[in-house]
């Protein structure tokens, strides 16, 4: 870890550079003080988040332009700043962007709030796996070997580099964790879990209101809900998907694989989930890696 034990509040630190990620952008990011950050590494929700915060702050299931535009990653290169900062600044509504970013490079803003979510480290890899074989850029797929069990063993003993990004192991997921987790107690900071989410979205989606202040009726929540669930990203994969119609993706509706837990299950043999669980005990609390791996 690289935030001092004794800093009341999040500092930044590093520079994080990547292929899609170059945090130098924030230099030039204004911020309003009902800001909201999505801040969750890759795979673990954020698309689902940005649909569900589309759904309630704009009281609507019907979403022009689709949330991954009227929510942009901030830090990413994928939209020219020139193109970027005008758009956020004509919203009139309250705006939500989303970062992968840890919280040690990226700025703080005591009066916005910021949400992250976090997935069994697992299930992360293997969703990730299907993003990166499933992008017509192979760039992300040399990170995944064929053999599913060499490239698992490969993620998890892969160390983290400071101010790397696009660069996936277990332990920069644990880097990004422990980075939100030291400030969870803050009262502008929420975690929330991936299972927990999957478990009861509706359940997600009401704390998600309560913490923004939006006063939704139980009637329209049921219709959100509805609207913004797996299925239903899945079946309307064109209207959620990032960069949808712009050829990225070798199957659009594969974006949203499976979006379950414990995919790893009958897959990943005993030897490489032993070395998976002793990496994670060096890297976590049990504690940490009880609420990392299941939630609450």
């Amino acid at each position: 870890m690289n935030i001092a034990q004794d800093e009341a509040l999040p500092q930044r630190i590093l520079a994080y550079k990547g292929m899609a990620t170059d945090t130098a952008r924030w230099d030039n990011f204004t911020h309003r003080d009902d800001d909201i950050f999505i801040c969750t590494p890759e795979k673990c929700g954020t698309t689902w988040l940005q649909t569900m915060l589309a759904m309630m702050i704009l009281r609507t299931t019907e979403l022009n332009p689709p949330p991954t535009v009227i929510s942009p990653w901030l830090d990413a290169d994928l939209m020219p700043l020139k193109m970027m900062l005008p758009m956020l600044e004509g919203q009139q509504h309250r705006r939500f962007m989303k970062t992968h970013t840890p919280l040690d490079g990226i700025p703080f803003f005591e009066s916005c709030t910021y949400l992250t979510v976090h997935r069994d480290p697992r299930d992360v890899h293997f969703s990730m796996r299907n993003h990166a074989l499933n992008m017509h850029n192979d760039g992300l797929a040399e990170q995944f070997p064929d053999d599913i069990n060499e490239g698992f063993r490969n993620w998890v003993d892969l160390p983290h580099v400071d101010g790397a990004q696009e660069v996936f192991s277990l332990e920069a997921l644990t880097h990004h964790y422990l980075t939100y987790k030291k400030f969870a107690h803050l009262p502008n900071m929420h975690m929330f879990h991936y299972a927990d989410m999957l478990r009861d979205p509706k359940a997600a989606m009401e704390q998600i209101a309560g913490i923004l202040g939006l006063d939704i009726d139980d009637g329209l929540m049921d219709q959100l809900v509805e609207a913004s669930s797996f299925k239903q990203m899945k079946e309307n994969a064109d209207k959620f998907v990032p960069g949808a119609g712009m050829g990225l993706w070798l199957d659009e509706r594969k974006f949203f694989n499976k979006g379950t837990s414990r995919q790893w299950e009958g897959v990943i043999s005993d030897e490489n989930l032993a070395a998976y669980d002793a990496r994670m005990a060096e890297l976590l609390s049990p504690q940490d890696i009880a609420w990392y791996q299941d939630g609450g």
